[in-house]
């Protein structure tokens, strides 16, 4: 979502207080890492609500969630304006060496994850837990690099002695019949607009199955279809040869779920745990 693009054509659709706030936020895009709605409220003058509002109002849940997209976004530009060189992902180029690639793909794994964390609501994960531990039935959806960091969590969680699904098929995970009231399904996808990952969405709520996306900050079909989103974010760019740490981000979120699960039932999910690993064991013998 380009927030600076908003701001900047929305001028006749913004009352008085909001011009002053999008005005002040496009002059000073540079420096928001260290402005807080209280500072900027106090600055111009204004409540702390009607800066709020004015993020709701852009899309953004609120103002922490807009000051992180105009930073990076702001970041993507400049790096734009003063790059000729080829792009190979992200801000990686063909003239970088492989020591300044490495520390570009750190930043970026680093963005994502601490990013995620900072805007992960909690008591949402926790109610997410409690439901998942207590289905019948789990499915998991996604599409390309989603599709594996789903593969990774159905094994975690069959292994701590959960009924999971994850096909790497579409048209089998679109078949949604096997789930039923109480039975959640896990949707995996960033864009959020992947048409078999909202098919399967759809057919899952039929089913009367609760839909759990693990998805981007931006509006899309599956975030208004499911009953509950845990968010991702990744600082990307559209110049992107693979879904690197959009993938971290996906995966901080999967882990945190395990663990939660795990430590639902401490004991005896390590027993399975230790369960499993003999059985590993025993095959690497034969």
């Amino acid at each position: 979502m380009l927030y600076l693009a908003k701001m900047r054509n929305a001028e006749g659709e913004l009352t008085e207080n909001e011009q002053k706030i999008a005005s002040f936020l496009l002059a000073h895009v540079s420096e928001l890492k260290t402005v807080s709605s209280r500072n900027l409220a106090k600055q111009l003058e204004v409540s702390q609500s009607s800066i709020v509002k004015f993020a709701q109002k852009l899309g953004a849940k609120g103002f922490t969630e807009l000051r992180m997209a105009l930073i990076e976004e702001y970041s993507v530009n400049r790096e734009k304006k003063h790059d000729t060189a080829l792009h190979l992902h992200s801000t990686i180029t063909s003239e970088d060496s492989l020591e300044v690639i490495a520390r570009k793909l750190n930043r970026e794994k680093m963005f994502a994850l601490e990013e995620t964390c900072s805007l992960m609501d909690f008591d949402r994960l926790k109610q997410v837990i409690n439901l998942i531990s207590k289905a019948r039935l789990i499915q998991i959806t996604g599409v390309g690099g989603s599709a594996l960091v789903g593969r990774d969590l159905s094994f975690k969680l069959m292994k701590i002695g959960y009924r999971v699904a994850c096909e790497v098929d579409t048209h089998v995970q679109a078949i949604a019949q096997a789930l039923q009231e109480g039975d959640v399904q896990i949707a995996i996808s960033y864009s959020g607009s992947k048409k078999e990952i909202v098919l399967c969405a759809e057919a899952a709520r039929k089913q009367g199955a609760t839909v759990i996306a693990i998805t981007s900050l931006t509006d899309s079909p599956l975030r208004r279809l499911a009953d509950y989103t845990l968010d991702t974010v990744s600082g990307e760019t559209e110049w992107r040869s693979s879904s690197m740490s959009t993938r971290t981000a996906q995966n901080s979120v999967t882990d945190l779920l395990f663990v939660g699960m795990v430590q639902l039932n401490d004991v005896e999910s390590l027993r399975m745990i230790e369960r499993s690993s003999e059985l590993i064991n025993l095959l690497g013998r034969s």
